[in-house]
């Protein structure tokens, strides 16, 4: 799509004049490019009979390109048009905005609206509940035709009504509720998922019995590993599958089990940190092995876990394969300088230190040496002074 495509609308497209209900609930969320695009679009409509440059728009809105592809992106995520696109021309469909009582039914929509006017004024706008009992009236009773139903519009994929109920079941709850929702949501339709599925893998990854979407996010992209047998050793193949195996609380404990001793509330806030960093358990536990074996000691230095993991987070460490490979090449570079310092004969000891050092020093050396010392002695004093 470039400034010179031309577009043209679909035949047969009549949509309702704008009502307050695209003012008040989606021009806030649209911003005011993306209103008074659509507001334009709506005014242009002429049953397809004519084709028009992109360019036109531009003109006419005073807006440059990329601010009117993203104007258009926003428009058609809240459902509002349709864009079909040939080599050529595109196509354009509008849709109508939804009424009040639909589009606040609607969790993600409200919570976005929340975002933008707070929620007291969405509760100003929320529709009045009706106090009567509704009147129902059979369709084929009054048309005359058996045996029809007519559908009804499809709940949407992501329910919030059923995900809180089963929160509420499994006793977790949301770390942001507003920022958390509209993330279930993205993953909910990236993933062409259900609302249930999306609250199987919230659960799987929740810390502490509060989601994460870090943690899920994180999940979503973990690959499986087509390391080979031989790429680690018998040791480290049995560390990876008790790290995958277990949650990081039951290893932490494990680990302390066998050093006789109890997880402290410290180590569980450590945990609990390393899960806010986005951190998976597998990965989690992996740190804790490392940070055990680092120090001889029945405690966990959360200092060093955090640092580690501080690490970890920020190079994408997803499995504990990756994991266990990363720390294999943080241990490297130490290995190899103690192999080159023994094969060099080179040591931090100083020569001084060793029984068979003899001083070679010359005698001007000696008195340059003396002279340097007595100069520093004096700064010493004075400063004691």
């Amino acid at each position: 799509m470039k400034p010179n495509t031309s577009f043209s609308f679909l035949k047969n497209n009549h949509v309702a004049p704008l009502g307050a209900s695209f003012m008040y609930l989606y021009a806030p969320i649209l911003g005011g490019q993306a209103s008074q695009l659509y507001s334009f679009l709506m005014s242009l409509y002429d049953q397809g009979q004519e084709k028009r440059l992109i360019a036109t728009i531009l003109n006419h809105l005073d807006l440059g390109f990329a601010p009117f592809l993203d104007s258009l992106d926003r428009l058609i995520a809240m459902d509002l048009l349709e864009v079909f696109e040939t080599h050529e021309e595109i196509q354009i469909r509008l849709l109508s905005p939804l009424e009040a009582f639909l589009f606040l039914a609607n969790p993600v929509y409200k919570t976005l609206l929340k975002k933008k006017i707070g929620d007291q004024a969405v509760a100003d706008l929320l529709p009045e509940k009706p106090e009567g009992q509704k009147r129902k009236v059979a369709f084929a009773s009054i048309f005359g035709i058996e045996g029809i139903s007519i559908a009804q519009p499809t709940s949407p994929a992501f329910s919030l009504d059923h995900f809180k109920q089963l929160m509420a079941r499994d006793g977790l709850r949301f770390a942001n509720e507003s920022e958390d929702l509209l993330v279930l949501y993205a993953i909910t339709e990236e993933k062409n998922w259900t609302w249930y599925e999306t609250y199987l893998l919230a659960k799987e990854t929740a810390t502490n019995f509060v989601i994460s979407t870090k943690r899920m996010r994180q999940k979503l992209i973990q690959q499986p590993q087509e390391k080979g047998k031989d790429e680690f050793t018998p040791q480290e193949r049995i560390i990876i599958r008790e790290a995958k195996n277990k949650t990081s609380l039951q290893f932490l404990a494990e680990i302390k089990q066998a050093r006789k001793a109890v997880v402290t509330q410290s180590e569980r806030k450590a945990i609990s940190d390393l899960a806010k960093l986005g951190l998976l358990d597998e990965v989690i536990n992996v740190i804790l092995l490392l940070t055990f074996n680092k120090v001889a000691s029945a405690n966990l230095n959360d200092k060093y876990a955090l640092k580690v993991g501080n690490d970890f987070a920020y190079q994408g460490i997803k499995t504990a394969e990756e994991a266990v490979l990363k720390i294999r090449q943080r241990q490297e570079p130490s290995t190899k300088k103690t192999k080159e310092k023994q094969a060099t004969g080179k040591t931090n000891v100083p020569k001084w230190s060793q029984p068979n050092y003899t001083n070679q020093t010359s005698q001007e050396e000696q008195a340059d040496l003396e002279q340097q010392k007595r100069a520093l002695l004096e700064k010493l004093d004075q400063g004691g002074e």
